[in-house]
């Protein structure tokens, strides 16, 4: 089955694929974009070339046995993996609604100040990126869901 793991979900499903998941010792915590490898390119991610992402963790997973590395970051080298056309796993948050920041920034504000994140330059960051990464995410969801559900 089709399973598209965000987060805390890619690191689940990781660590049952047998990757470690661990603290990464900092907080990536804002938009920034990411270095597709090769294999990143060739897939759906290829739309988010050039498009700031939502980053908001502290522990980084491993790429599983057998999976593809699709993706990085300046400050964590695995961001996505995919295992065959039916598993995804990113550590970014394709799926945030930059309309919807302020419920995050509430929900998440005792971890923001801990973090010392720029609230502001987060609300900056989504104005500015908003509308070009939910189309990238829109165009990345469609064309993996229409591969991993091909038959």
């Amino acid at each position: 089955k089709a399973t598209l793991g965000i987060c805390l979900g890619a690191q689940l499903m990781a660590r049952i694929l047998g990757a470690k998941v661990a603290p990464m010792g900092v907080k990536e915590i804002g938009f920034a974009p990411l270095t597709l490898t090769e294999a990143g390119m060739a897939s759906p991610l290829r739309h988010l070339e050039n498009v700031p992402v939502l980053h908001w963790h502290g522990d980084q997973f491993d790429i599983p046995p057998h999976a593809e590395h699709l993706a990085a970051s300046a400050v964590c080298a695995h961001q996505a993996f995919a295992l065959g056309k039916h598993l995804m796993g990113l550590q970014f948050h394709l799926e945030a609604d930059p309309q919807k920041l302020e419920y995050w920034l509430v929900g998440h504000a005792c971890e923001l100040a801990a973090a010392k994140t720029d609230l502001q330059q987060l609300r900056n960051d989504a104005q500015k990126y908003g509308a070009v990464l939910q189309q990238a995410a829109e165009a990345v969801i469609n064309e993996w869901l229409d591969k991993a559900l091909a038959k």
